[in-house]
């Protein structure tokens, strides 16, 4: 532990310096801020748009900033030989991916942080009501930063460029809120091999729709172990594979 707290410290600071994050939050700001523009123009269904609105837009950006700040976390130390230096120290592979991780997961979460502040800021202002649902889905939001954080960081780790491990890491994103979609294609399949093929995607990609508590807003006594623990054991095995390929990587 006490050597992933300084990695975790190192990743915070370079991330926040970094321009993706900073454009990418402030693309969202201007997001929620055309929602309130559009929430202006609804009439008495003002509150709800920006409500509906700015919970996509979060969602959104604060996914694309996992992805892009995921990729480029180890990517760019490599072309840049500082990694060299690092493994130079006494650290294991193992701690140095968990550090990288942990920082990059706290990083994206204070701008989940900063988005959700001025999502409710326009809120409170236009006299809404919280509600427990609303935080119910903005921790749902927060696994799914987690979930494709990890699916990036592995797709960095296994292609050398930033370029496809985006692209990868978006497919397996689409993917991840078509899991209804997927079994119930499968299960009209005939020929043998895609049936097989259709159902590996189905239990390998990180399912969104088990963490879609936005949709549950009525009905909000969804059991919440089961979305956590799925992310949990989901992640751990991402990481695990991240540790096998990245100790195979000759530094």
């Amino acid at each position: 532990m006490k050597n992933i707290l300084p990695i975790v410290k190192y990743t915070v600071k370079e991330n926040i310096r970094h321009k993706i994050f900073y454009v990418l939050v402030l693309f969202a700001f201007a997001i929620i801020g055309a929602d309130m523009l559009f929430g202006v123009l609804a009439g008495d269904e003002q509150v709800r748009l920006l409500l509906d609105m700015g919970m996509v837009a979060i969602e959104l950006f604060g996914l694309l900033v996992a992805i892009f700040v995921s990729v480029s976390l180890i990517i760019e130390e490599i072309e840049a030989k500082t990694i060299y230096l690092l493994l130079s120290r006494p650290i294991k592979r193992t701690e140095y991916i968990l550090g990288r991780y942990f920082g990059m997961i706290l990083t994206v979460g204070i701008g989940l942080f900063i988005m959700v502040a001025v999502h409710l800021g326009f809120l409170l202002t236009l006299g809404w009501e919280s509600e427990l649902a609303y935080f119910y889905s903005i921790f749902g939001i927060l696994l799914k930063i987690i979930l494709i954080s990890t699916v990036a960081l592995f797709f960095s780790l296994f292609s050398t460029s930033a370029v496809a491990s985006i692209v990868f890491t978006i497919f397996f994103w689409i993917l991840g809120y078509l899991g209804t979609e997927l079994k119930f294609l499968s299960s009209k399949m005939g020929n043998i091999f895609l049936k097989t093929v259709v159902k590996f995607f189905f239990y390998v990609i990180p399912n969104f729709q088990y963490l879609n508590f936005r949709d549950r807003y009525e009905n909000i006594d969804y059991l919440m172990a089961v979305p956590v623990i799925y992310t949990f054991v989901y992640s751990i095995a991402c990481l695990i594979l991240c540790s096998i390929l990245f100790s195979k990587k000759e530094f």
